[in-house]
């Protein structure tokens, strides 16, 4: 090919790619669903990703000529190029059902003022990256709570203000004199600014004084997810029984439009999402209604594996063998423990610190049930390679107080919150059941189903009990350890954890 020719194709391609010559490279400067046409294009040509990007410009099937400058399209080239991104979609995507294409185009989404509550339905999604305002080191703002509009219609809309805004109101005014208190006690540490000091003081403020913000409170969320994953939340959010929930979701469905069209058009309610809640609940009330809730405690392991030391064994020796899973399973059976254990050594005991376990760990999975509050089941669901369920939140299983509360002259306060929070709950739930939790703390306990497989509770027990962890999930992952450890010691004995009480528990 003439010099010429090659100059004038690398600058076709230049904007777009971080080098011309290099096996590996990054695309820029295209629209979300260009890069998803590229890598449904690229799926079914012989040729390079770089040769399939300048065929397609050049016959103009994604038409980015039209820029002011090299380096970025102006706005009308970006619409000729969605437009045409649309229409290989729904070529690809609609008419073939190639729906992991969507996969590849991401959308970054801003959601602000949304309660507490309906963020948690949000962040249930598997397959994408949150990021949530804190309860640690923001103090939240005593008006800013989610008012449902059929509750605020209603004669009852008072009763719902008045509890709501008496935990804002006695968390704001608590706030600056527990922060005093703290800062009295605890002097600055060496070379420590008062100005650090005080907001690390705070800090550990906000840690006690959460428990009292309603789940009304309004929260922000970053979300970063691809197109399927959005596809499928919106459906779910749509198909939701709180209208908060399908109002968001019909306002990240609009903004997303402008970035990723064609691969969310398509979300809509779903009749099988909304029906069958619906029919589980007729089905327990007739299995299990009459029964009243035993009492438990924190966490209970309710299945671990058996032979769980042979499997894994079996496990970590399969991808160095020839033999079927089950033959092989039968030759480590043949081997004294002490063998078992050395395989299990062998994969284990060369870790680093910031290492996580290799994935023969996956194939053992464990099940515990979890009664916890509802702000520590906020830091507990980002586990979401965990199998999560959760029970509807209500006052019944009563609430957490901090050990802190007597020391720092809150207790009879905190004890008159939740009081008035289960008031406010028992009389809005038969007129409003789903809207009453909005009245309810985050002291307030829920019971929760987690199924994790062994790679995970490394992950789980090692970060959240250790002392940068908040006290309520840090007693969580310890009592997981040690319900691990009851059933299979030298399993647990590889789990880094820490078994440690500290005061106020993060430094």
């Amino acid at each position: 090919m003439h010099p010429a020719d090659l100059e004038a194709e690398a600058a076709l391609l230049r904007p777009y790619v971080t080098n011309l010559d290099r096996p590996v490279f990054a695309l820029r400067n295209l629209p979300e669903e260009v890069v998803a046409v590229l890598f449904a294009y690229y799926s079914r040509s012989r040729e390079t990703l770089r040769a399939n990007l300048l065929k397609l410009l050049r016959e103009g099937d994604l038409d980015l000529a039209g820029r002011v400058h090299p380096a970025a399209p102006d706005d009308q080239g970006l619409a000729a190029a969605r437009e045409k991104a649309r229409q290989f979609h729904e070529k690809w995507v609609v008419g073939y059902g190639h729906a992991s294409v969507a996969e590849h185009a991401v959308a970054h989404l801003a959601l602000e003022d949304v309660s507490i509550l309906a963020s948690k339905v949000v962040e249930d999604m598997r397959l994408a990256a949150y990021t949530e305002k804190s309860t640690r080191y923001v103090v939240f703002e005593k008006e800013r709570y989610y008012r449902p509009a059929a509750i605020m219609a209603s004669p009852l809309a008072p009763r719902y203000c008045e509890a709501a805004e008496w935990l804002l109101d006695t968390y704001s005014r608590l706030s600056p004199e527990v922060t005093r208190r703290i800062m009295a006690e605890r002097p600055p540490a060496p070379g420590q600014s008062p100005k650090a000091h005080e907001t690390a003081c705070r800090a550990q403020a906000c840690d006690l004084l959460r428990y009292f913000l309603p789940t009304a409170t309004l929260t922000n969320i970053g979300m970063t997810i691809n197109g399927r994953a959005l596809e499928h939340l919106l459906s779910k959010m749509l198909s939701h029984p709180l209208p908060e929930v399908r109002d968001l979701a019909t306002a990240m469905k609009a903004e997303a439009l402008h970035v990723i069209p064609t691969l969310i058009k398509y979300a809509a309610p779903n009749a099988y999402m909304q029906e069958t809640p619906k029919a589980v609940t007729a089905l327990t009330n007739e299995v299990a209604g009459q029964a009243e809730p035993a009492p438990t405690r924190g966490v209970r392991l309710l299945r671990a594996p058996e032979e769980a030391e042979t499997h894994l064994a079996a496990a970590i020796l399969y991808t160095a063998s020839r033999l079927p899973y089950e033959q092989l399973l039968e030759e480590v059976r043949k081997q004294p423990r002490e063998m078992r254990e050395r395989i299990i050594n062998e994969y284990l005991a060369r870790r680093g610190p910031h290492d996580a376990p290799l994935r023969a760990l996956e194939h053992l999975s464990y099940a515990f049930e979890v009664l916890v509050d509802f702000g520590a089941y906020r830091d507990l669901q980002r586990h979401r390679m965990a199998m999560q369920l959760r029970q509807p939140l209500t006052p019944e299983h009563g609430y957490e107080i901090p050990e802190e509360a007597e020391r720092y002259g809150f207790a009879a306060d905190f004890r008159d919150g939740m009081a008035r929070a289960a008031d406010a709950y028992a009389a809005l739930a038969p007129q409003f059941p789903e809207e009453a939790a909005y009245v309810l703390p985050l002291a307030t306990r829920v019971r929760l189903l987690f199924t994790w497989n062994l790679r995970e509770l490394h992950h789980f027990i090692a970060l959240r009990s250790g002392r940068q962890g908040h006290p309520a999930y840090r007693r969580i992952a310890q009592e997981t350890y040690r319900e691990l450890a009851r059933v299979h010691p030298f399993l647990a004995s590889f789990v880094r954890v820490d078994l440690k009480d500290y005061d106020l528990a993060r430094s």
